[in-house]
């Protein structure tokens, strides 16, 4: 029997990354996680300082015969790099792969995508765009160095009128609110809009007790409650029955495993 997919593997067969670090440095990152904390490869504090990784920058493209791409999954892309970027993602497309490509976005960034592309590979493409709460302050929180929701909001829209192929990701979501954030992506969105936990929240953010141990405020542990609360069973059934209709909803492994969801198509 093959494994359940879950992560990245619900999304594509085949992830791409050609940096190590990333400077929105987000605190649930699964990848600042395993790099700094659990392979201890660096301490945390250098993870925003991002580092071409050379070999994988040069590894020759393949074509991905049977599924699609995934770049990136352990870094975003910033417009300090966006000439690295058009290089590397136009190499993998002119092989004849379709990549999802994944950012909480910049919108300089999405801008020289989607005129790089225009021509030849935008067919190819599928932009997937990370936006896990409406409110700012959440955002400044948990993903403090991250773009704002507004100018995340402002790529998701250039994509979309520029025909290109658009989804976004509300993995993790970050409050309740997740009801209006699926009402205002879906006039923009072609594809899908993906909605999961944050996982191993205890492990990668830490165990509450341990965080006010560390110094954590009152109101800092006021957004990790906002999170604890807005993933509850109960809380993950309303949403899911609230949404379970709509095509263009898929759910995460981590609601799947609630619900009893059966296994889906990558996409």
């Amino acid at each position: 029997m093959s494994k359940r997919k879950f992560g990245t593997r619900e999304w594509a067969t085949r992830n791409l990354n050609f940096f190590i670090g990333c400077s929105h440095n987000c605190y649930y990152c699964y990848a600042r996680y395993n790099w700094c904390k659990r392979w201890k490869k660096m301490p945390v504090e250098k993870w925003k300082e991002m580092e071409l990784n050379k070999r994988l920058f040069w590894e020759k493209p393949k074509l991905i015969k049977d599924g699609r791409c995934m770049c990136p999954t352990r870094h975003d892309i910033l417009p300090e790099h966006i000439e690295e970027t058009l290089d590397y993602l136009g190499r993998w497309l002119e092989v004849g792969n379709e990549i999802l490509i994944t950012s909480k976005p910049h919108l300089e960034c999405i801008k020289a995508i989607c005129n790089e592309f225009k021509d030849d590979y935008k067919e190819q493409i599928v932009f997937r765009f990370t936006i896990g709460s409406m409110d700012q302050s959440i955002l400044d929180f948990w993903e403090k160095d991250a773009p704002s929701y507004i100018e995340r909001m402002q790529s998701l829209r250039h994509a979309f009128e520029c025909g290109y192929k658009t989804s976004v990701s509300c993995e993790p979501y970050l409050d309740k609110n997740i009801y209006l954030l699926a009402e205002t992506f879906l006039p923009y969105i072609t594809d899908t809009i993906w909605i999961g936990k944050m996982n191993y929240m205890d492990q990668r953010v830490g165990k509450r007790e341990n965080l006010i141990s560390q110094g954590w405020s009152d109101k800092d542990l006021q957004y990790y409650d906002m999170v604890v609360e807005s993933q509850t069973d109960e809380f993950v059934r309303r949403l899911y029955d609230l949404y379970k209709n709509v095509n263009k909803i898929r759910w995460k492994d981590s609601i799947k495993e609630v619900l009893g969801l059966p296994e889906e198509e990558i996409g």
